[in-house]
This record gives structure tokens, C-alpha cells and sequence, in this order.
């Protein structure tokens, strides 16, 4: 009986040897995972390169005038760092410029003086924006989708150029005049946002492809751009403007377009 009782004892502490073998052996293999984890991501962003691409095709969608010309161009990029399996933080840069431009030109014969005068008017606009941005994000099974939050800066930039050059022409003799007006404006914003999103990648690294949709809003400081062109504008031409028709229409411009509103993001690069 007594043989019998220590073969039990014997085989018990056998068993939880075994036991507890595996599970240092699971904790190892778990730490290891954790370890081999890449935990640096980088990424160029073309979602803006897109929005650029439409603002760039314009031109042609307004009508196809020749003397229509609008180009525009985006980008943006992102360094990610895993903290732990399931938070990262990330640093992101964007860039989105875009502009339009016009020209046209008559003439016109006085026919009691036979004078001739010329007329070439020009008319562009430049807009682009920059914004820095911190991310942190939350991927709650620690793989593929996340949640992010973004809090950043951003700045918009508008310049207005107008020109007239007119040439009359009397008898032979010529007489130019030309007149130009710029104007420029600049407005600083506090840039917030949120998305949803996946991180498609090897987890010990390599090539990543990471698509996700979110929205963005700006909080402006200082003079909107709007109060500031129709300020500049009243000053150099003496035109009456109507400051809340500008800054309606730049509210949009900026809530939709170059600082806010919805983003589709389409990334590339490499996780290590």
C-alpha cells in the first residue's frame, strides 16, 4: 500500500513538472512573438496625390476652355511606432497644392477715330495647405484594424494675381498700360480628426498596404482668409466686397478640400 502511494506521489510530481514545462515554455514562445513583433512602419500616403489629380483635371471638367489651365498636386507621409501589441503612435506630414488660371484678350476699332485698342486680361489662383499630425491608434485584436485619433496643425495659403495690359494703337503710335493686383492670404488651424482602418502586413515586417477612411475638421484662428483678401482687395482697388460671400465660399474650400472633411487614405510602404 505504501509502494502504491508513493508511485501516485512520484507520478503527481512527474505530471506537474510536465506541466508546468509547457507552460514556462508558452510564456517564452509568447515573448518571443511579442519580440519578433516589427514594430516600425512607414508609409507614402497617395490619397492626396488623387485630390490633386482632380483639382489638376479642373480645367477640362469646367468646359475645356483653352484659356482655362489648372494644375495640383498631393502627398503625404507617416512613421508609425508599436508600442505595445495593441497601441501605436504615429507622426504624419501632408502636403496639397492646387491652382487656376485664366487668360483673355480683344480688341476693339473706334470707328470715328480709327484708334485700336488691345486688352489682355490674366486671372489666377494658387491654394495649397500643409498639415503635421500626431496619431495614436488601438487595434483591439492586436493585428490588422484599427482606430485612430489625430490631433495636428495645419496652415492654408491662398494667392489671388490679376492683370491688365492694354495697348492702343493711333495713327502708328502705340501706348501701353498695364496694371497688376496681388493679393495673399494665410490662416493657421488646429486640425482634429478620427478613422477607421487596416494595416495589411507581415507581422515580423515587410511590404504593408494600409487603406482606411476617416473625417477631419479645423478649428481656425486669427482672421479668416476670407476677411483678409476682401480687406487687401478694398484697399488696392477701392471694390466693394462682400467679406461673408468670401468667407462662405473659402469655409467650404477649406471644410471639405484642404484642411478638413472626408479622407480616403491609400498607403504604401514597409513595416520592420
Amino acid at each position: 500500500m505504501a509502494k502504491k502511494f508513493l508511485l501516485v506521489v512520484l507520478a503527481l510530481i512527474i505530471a506537474g513538472g510536465a506541466f508546468a514545462q509547457t507552460d514556462t515554455d508558452s510564456a517564452e514562445a509568447e515573448v518571443k512573438t511579442e519580440t519578433a513583433m516589427a514594430k516600425n512602419t512607414v508609409v507614402v500616403d497617395i490619397g492626396p496625390t488623387i485630390i490633386g489629380a482632380v483639382i489638376g483635371a479642373a480645367g477640362g471638367m469646367l468646359g475645356g476652355d483653352e484659356s482655362l489651365s489648372s494644375s495640383g498636386f498631393g502627398i503625404a507621409a507617416q512613421y508609425e511606432r508599436q508600442i505595445t501589441e495593441k497601441f501605436s503612435v504615429a507622426g504624419r506630414f501632408a502636403y496639397l497644392g492646387g491652382g487656376v488660371g485664366a487668360e483673355d484678350s480683344y480688341t476693339e476699332k473706334d470707328p470715328v477715330t480709327g484708334a485700336t485698342a488691345t486688352v489682355k486680361t490674366g486671372l489666377g489662383i494658387d491654394m495649397s495647405s500643409y498639415s503635421i499630425e500626431g496619431h495614436a491608434r488601438f487595434y483591439p485584436s492586436g493585428r490588422i484594424f484599427f482606430l485612430d485619433g489625430m490631433l495636428g496643425f495645419a496652415n492654408m495659403s491662398v494667392a489671388f494675381s490679376g492683370s491688365m495690359k492694354g495697348t492702343v494703337e493711333v495713327a502708328g503710335q502705340k501706348e501701353e498700360q498695364k496694371v497688376d493686383a496681388n493679393v495673399d492670404a494665410s490662416q493657421g488651424f488646429i486640425k482634429m480628426g478620427a478613422k477607421i482602418g487596416w494595416r495589411i502586413s507581415p507581422r515580423k515586417g515587410g511590404f504593408t498596404f494600409e487603406p482606411s477612411f476617416g473625417y477631419s475638421y479645423g478649428i481656425g484662428f486669427g482672421d479668416t482668409i476670407g476677411q483678409q483678401l476682401s480687406s487687401q482687395i478694398k484697399k488696392k482697388t477701392g471694390a466693394d466686397i462682400d467679406e461673408k460671400s468670401f468667407d462662405d465660399i473659402f469655409d467650404i474650400i477649406e471644410d471639405f478640400i484642404f484642411i478638413g472633411g472626408p479622407r480616403l487614405t491609400l498607403a504604401f510602404g514597409w513595416r520592420f
